[in-house]
């Protein structure tokens, strides 16, 4: 079992805690799979995670009910897919294509900017936190890809949970306006427009899923983290 798993649920963990965890299942869904995570996949453990996690977060709840009974359709499609038929229609879809793939993951793709210019802005996020870009299979991944920061967002969430249980009020300042400015700057900009792009050029029902729900969690995650800014910007502008 993949370790994403081993991860117990309870509405008795912080919100932020939650939310940490759903950045960390999107990004597990949206990785190039092995043969044991698409087990997860094909088997329906990977949704019912994904639906038990939104189902303890009051802002995006509503999805489960909007959203989970396209599942069935996604499992009937897997059930009658092997391992390298997924795989082949991943790579066809994220990976190659002239002039490029038809849904390339990657946030420099969709902004106005150039895309070197793009991965500088992320990494100077990710290192002013000491994060660095790691190695997968021997291959060191881009920072503006959409995992990468669905991965920077779950640390963020989890630190800014570490401040609430520490009751330290600074440090939770700076990790909610850390969270707000990068998914303003960045996710909030370029995801829904490739999630658009996934459901509207492909036919690839999981993918087309997780796509329309992570469009949705980013969106409501930024209203999310500007409510909860609010009180420290009033308190810093003092009487």
């Amino acid at each position: 079992m993949n370790n994403v798993f081993l991860t117990p649920l309870s509405a008795n963990h912080t919100e932020s805690i939650n939310r940490s965890y759903l950045y960390k299942l999107l990004s597990f869904g949206f990785r190039y799979p092995t043969s044991e995570t698409f087990k997860t996949f094909q088997n329906g453990e990977f949704f019912v995670r994904l639906w038990d996690t939104i189902s303890l977060l009051p802002h995006v709840k509503f999805m489960k009910t909007e959203q989970a009974e396209q599942g069935k359709n996604v499992q009937n499609d897997l059930g009658k897919s092997t391992y390298d038929d997924f795989v082949v229609k991943l790579i066809q879809t994220f990976d190659i294509g002239i002039p490029e793939p038809p849904c390339p993951p990657y946030e420099g793709f969709y902004q106005n900017k150039s895309r070197t210019a793009v991965m500088l802005e992320v990494t100077e996020f990710y290192r002013h936190f000491g994060l660095a870009m790691s190695k997968r299979d021997g291959k060191r991944e881009l920072p503006d890809h959409l995992c990468v920061e669905l991965e920077f967002l779950h640390f963020l969430a989890f630190k800014e949970s570490q401040s609430r249980i520490d009751k330290d009020s600074k440090s939770l300042e700076g990790y909610l306006l850390a969270q707000k400015d990068f998914l303003n700057r960045h996710p909030a900009q370029w995801v829904p427009k490739f999630c658009d792009s996934l459901c509207n050029r492909v036919d690839i029902p999981f993918y087309n899923l997780l796509a329309r729900v992570t469009a949705m969690f980013i969106t409501h995650e930024l209203e999310l983290i500007t409510s909860h800014i609010k009180p420290f910007l009033k308190k810093n502008e003092g009487p």
